[in-house]
């Protein structure tokens, strides 16, 4: 069985792999503690101990609207370190995974983006992980780049662990209603990355079916929708917990202060890794069950 070195195994992706990638032989994971992208050569000196077939890059500067005062820092993370990793994998002959987001898209749209739509970043994240992407294809021979959206977990940095947390405080909530995205358990994302890269292992060589893949649940919807059905879930687990308590009110994203401008609609299609490879994710209601169950109530 293939060689998989995980690049970001500290965020909600790297810790769900390390369950769904259990089977394979070897599995070699790197946390920013062992890695620091500011110093991505020193990546080179594992390439050659460890000897990888596939590089899964989990690893990402996440923080939306912390790009806008951090750029440097951001795009280091995001592209600089994706110029070098990429330029590495093609010349070592290994298969680079890497996760982008569909905060590359400006949100012009009203129709699920498709993979050969063309990007449009509103925000320096969205631009850097653009920027990461092209790195990849300029360089990269065998690669999958990965879009998905609002990456949920039992995690602490994520929307669904950010809005209970408010709740503690906040007897009200205010939420966005008028960006339309998608969100997808981390679990679900890690076990479809699996998958796809069990289905090209044995024949790597004669692989024609690289490139960008957009990996989401069908459903679209509001962060407001979001916030309204993790409430209905948590209300029937424990009906007096804080968060079931809370009132969550609609607000326009105007209203809302947010440095990074984002996408008013920012849906994917993933009809392409449907049809290439078979995989579909469950919708953003199962992804929010599945957190919520797993977290319990306070």
């Amino acid at each position: 069985m293939k060689k998989i070195l995980v690049l970001g195994a500290s965020g909600q992706i790297g810790r769900a792999l390390k369950k769904d990638l259990i089977e394979w032989n070897e599995v070699e994971f790197l946390s920013r503690k062992d890695l620091d992208f500011q110093k991505i050569e020193l990546i080179e000196t594992k390439i050659k101990k460890f000897q990888p077939d596939f590089i899964i890059n989990a690893a990402a500067y996440t923080n939306v609207d912390g790009a806008e005062d951090s750029r440097e820092e951001a795009f280091q993370i995001n592209s600089f370190a994706l110029d070098k990793l990429s330029k590495l994998a093609d010349f070592y002959g290994i298969v680079l995974v890497h996760f982008s987001t569909d905060y590359v898209f400006d949100g012009q749209k009203n129709t699920p983006y498709l993979e050969t739509d063309t990007p449009n970043p509103l925000s320096i994240y969205g631009k850097s992980k653009l920027e990461g992407e092209k790195f990849i294809e300029d360089n990269c021979s065998k690669f999958f780049i990965i879009r998905t959206s609002g990456v949920i977990s039992r995690n602490e940095d994520n929307f669904i662990s950010k809005i209970k947390k408010f709740s503690e405080t906040q007897k009200n909530l205010s939420v966005i209603t008028d960006q339309i995205t998608s969100i997808n358990y981390a679990a679900y994302v890690s076990k479809s990355t699996s998958i796809l890269l069990k289905k090209i292992e044995d024949n790597i060589e004669n692989e024609r079916r690289w490139g960008t893949y957009h990996m989401s649940g069908n459903k679209s919807g509001s962060w407001f929708d979001f916030a309204i059905h993790a409430q209905k879930i948590s209300r029937a687990i424990d009906p007096k917990s804080i968060f079931s308590e809370t009132i969550i009110e609609p607000t326009n994203s105007k209203n809302f202060n947010q440095k990074a401008k984002r996408p008013n609609y920012s849906f994917l299609s993933s009809d392409k890794l449907k049809m290439e490879f078979g995989i579909k994710l469950p919708n953003w209601e199962e992804s929010i069950f599945e957190v919520i169950k797993e977290n319990g109530q306070k």
